[in-house]
């Protein structure tokens, strides 16, 4: 049990440098008699599907830069749940402050951001990205966001309905640096 609640304090707390407390150390510190090591390095070093590093390295590898913001378009994912990893990644590279990665899973584009910027908020960001389009919806905190445009509805050539996302992405990327910048 004292693995399991080390393990929270050190998540919560980004190894104790992020809003921790006195009482957080002294948790810490009272816990770690009975810290099974090899089971905490488990906890906090999962195994990453191949998938989800594959997607973190073309986020990384095909990022666009305009001054300090990054963003990536890493194309179709199998696990949606690939890109707030990436987004993850991407801030953590020097001298990124805000960060924003979308990829498309059956259709819809889904978007994640991170922001160490006090002035982009990210929730915003995202929202004002999304706000004219249908089936679009984006929203979040100053630090992380997310959103999905789920695609229109149409008839192709052939009379048989086809999905199509209402923004090209080579626009939407515009949009999102344009957002990030507070041009929008």
């Amino acid at each position: 049990m004292a693995t399991g609640l080390l393990y929270g304090i050190l998540a919560d707390t980004k190894q104790l440098t992020v809003g921790a407390s006195a009482a957080d150390f002294e948790a810490a510190s009272y816990l770690q008699p009975g810290v099974d090591e090899d089971n905490l390095d488990r906890i906090a070093n999962p195994e990453v599907d191949a998938e989800v590093l594959e997607v973190k390295a073309r986020a990384i590898a095909g990022r666009q830069t305009e001054g300090s913001f990054a963003v990536s378009d890493v194309g179709t994912v199998d696990n949606a749940d690939a890109i707030p990893q990436a987004a993850d990644e991407i801030i953590r590279l020097e001298g990124i402050t805000a960060a924003v990665v979308c990829g498309e899973r059956e259709g819809t584009i889904h978007l994640s951001g991170r922001s160490r910027d006090d002035r982009v908020h990210m929730g915003r960001a995202l929202e004002q990205v999304t706000d004219e389009l249908p089936n679009a919806s984006a929203g979040g905190h100053a630090r992380m966001g997310g959103g999905q445009i789920a695609p229109q509805p149409q008839l192709s050539d052939g009379g048989k309905p086809a999905s199509e996302p209402e923004i090209p992405r080579d626009r939407l990327v515009d949009r999102l640096f344009a957002s990030l910048s507070g041009d929008v």
